[in-house]
């Protein structure tokens, strides 16, 4: 199951979103602390998390990839009692003014996408810093396989009974796609006193080849809006949202 809580917070002051990496001790305290260390041991985390500002108001979106995560994370957290958030770091407190919760299960994802009629072009908006690790370096803009397997990585490891990664399957996504359109900035995230170099903004992918290929790419994307693409999608990076358009021929 897919699972995504938004929280609306109120604050008297301005909440910089590079500030997204600190909700993530908040959401650590909200949760079972074997859970926690669970967490901590495994490579990829079944959820994401990030701030995002929508005019005046200031939301926090946690996604979960997985019943278990759903139950650990969102349960707590859409807990009545979670009434308020302490940023210890900066000692700030924000009032939680508004839940609301969604779920969708892989098989609707899987109906509604891999078995349909998508178009051949996807638009899309990294809405927080996106990076991705290569032979230890950061790479801070859309490699398109490295966003491909980024995504089938986190697919593979949390969906029920499903799976993606096939011999070649990553090598024919890259071969059939290509970005026509990109408008983009390079930016650094903010962690625990570091710097990570990233990019923000869109990127519009055309993808070639047959439809049963199109479904796919359309199918990770929208998976990506739960699983974030990239590192440290569970610190803040790698938020997406896709733009619908008209299909392009």
């Amino acid at each position: 199951m897919l699972s995504e809580l938004v929280i609306e917070l109120a604050s008297e002051e301005k909440i910089s979103l590079q500030k997204s990496s600190l909700f993530q001790g908040v959401l650590m305290e909200q949760i079972d602390d074997n859970y926690g260390k669970k967490l901590h041991e495994d490579g990829l985390h079944p959820y994401s998390q990030n701030l995002v500002q929508s005019g005046e108001r200031l939301f926090w979106k946690i996604k979960t990839l997985n019943q278990e995560a759903y139950e650990q994370i969102i349960v707590p957290l859409y807990d009545e009692n979670f009434k308020e958030i302490h940023i210890e770091h900066n000692n700030i407190k924000l009032k939680i003014i508004d839940k609301q919760i969604q779920n969708r299960s892989y098989q609707d994802l899987i109906s509604n996408y891999y078995f349909g009629e998508c178009p051949r072009y996807v638009n899309i908006l990294f809405v927080s810093p996106t990076a991705f690790k290569r032979a230890g370096d950061y790479v801070y803009y859309p490699d398109i396989s490295l966003i491909y397997n980024s995504l089938i990585n986190k697919f593979d490891s949390f969906a029920e009974n499903e799976a993606i990664r096939t011999e070649d399957i990553l090598n024919q996504l890259v071969d059939y796609s290509e970005i026509v359109k990109y408008n983009l900035k390079s930016v650094m995230f903010h962690m625990e006193g570091i710097k990570i170099p990233a990019f923000r903004g869109g990127i519009l992918v055309k993808i070639h080849g047959p439809q049963p290929l199109v479904n796919l790419v359309h199918l990770l994307f929208q998976y990506g809006l739960y699983s974030g693409i990239g590192i440290k999608t569970a610190m803040g990076m790698g938020a997406i949202e896709l733009i619908d358009k008209k299909k392009r021929e």
